[in-house]
């Protein structure tokens, strides 16, 4: 999963960043070979590691924003906090299911697809890589989750901004094979659907775990649940400024897309690894 140009330049970041590479790789071949090992205690062990080791590396590179006077250093931290708990709660899911093997998928799905991005796009603004990505001006509800999907969408599957078509309105015909839900609260009111093809979902794990996968099994469906709370989270961020507030809701699966947002704003995103589509209904 580690790849050479997640690199910050700064080495004991750096260092700390491929240890939990290095350990997600490992909890990934516990699972590939759960029937040969005593994966419970592996995965217990695993999950301790990530935790302490996670609430350690945070508690540094935010040191380091600090002394050198990172200006996002508190949006930074909100992320850092938002996915301790989110480690904190699969930990107590996994306890509580004596370590149930969906349950491990669904977490692991969820920890390569945060750590992946954060890595390749948030922690490179540290040192003044990807910084003018973003468009600090307040952006529309629509151009801002358009904007956000497109630079997630580009982080996470390596593609160009050319390779990626959008269309608006959506395409109200499009139907996925995984959908979720996200709620807006704060000074925007409303809810955002996405929606995933299969192979659009089968390339984004392939991107984040190097293989092909055999099915849309936990793992998928709970990299596309953090994929989509990933662009939810950059979008209420870019909505957010001059006294207003935009946060999210946790994301949930749906089997009725187009029955939570009887709504033409949106738009889809095709590639040639897979297509989209995120809805928006906003009060």
């Amino acid at each position: 999963m580690w790849k050479e140009e997640y690199r910050l330049g700064v080495e004991t970041i750096d260092s700390q960043h491929q240890q939990l590479f290095e350990m997600v790789d490992n909890l990934l071949l516990v699972i590939d070979d759960s029937k040969n090992r005593d994966y419970k205690k592996e995965c217990a062990s695993a999950v301790n590691f990530l935790y302490d080791y996670t609430v350690k590396h945070f508690k540094f590179e935010e040191g380091y924003q600090a002394s050198i006077g990172y200006k996002d250093i508190e949006a930074h931290k909100l992320q850092h906090k938002r996915f301790i708990i989110t480690v904190e709660n699969f930990a107590k899911k996994m306890t509580d299911t004596d370590y149930d093997m969906r349950t491990v998928k669904a977490f692991s799905g969820s920890l390569v697809a945060w750590l992946n991005y954060h890595v390749a796009e948030t922690d490179q603004k540290i040192v003044g890589k990807n910084a003018a990505k973003d468009n600090e001006s307040l952006l529309t509800c629509l151009e801002s989750f358009s904007a956000s999907a497109v630079n997630v969408i580009m982080t996470m599957m390596g593609l160009a901004s050319e390779e990626i078509v959008r269309t608006m309105p959506p395409k109200m015909e499009f139907k996925g094979d995984i959908s979720y839900k996200i709620g807006l609260v704060g000074d925007m009111i409303g809810k955002t659907v996405f929606q995933y093809s299969e192979k659009f979902a089968r390339s984004i794990i392939k991107s984040l775990i190097a293989k092909d996968i055999d099915e849309l099994d936990e793992i998928a469906y709970s990299a596309m649940a953090e994929t989509s709370n990933i662009i939810g989270g950059k979008a209420a961020m870019m909505m957010s400024g001059d006294g207003k507030l935009c946060d999210i809701t946790t994301p949930s699966l749906i089997s009725d897309p187009l029955g939570q947002a009887v709504s033409t704003d949106g738009f889809n995103i095709k590639t040639n690894k897979g297509d989209m589509q995120i809805l928006l209904l906003v009060d």
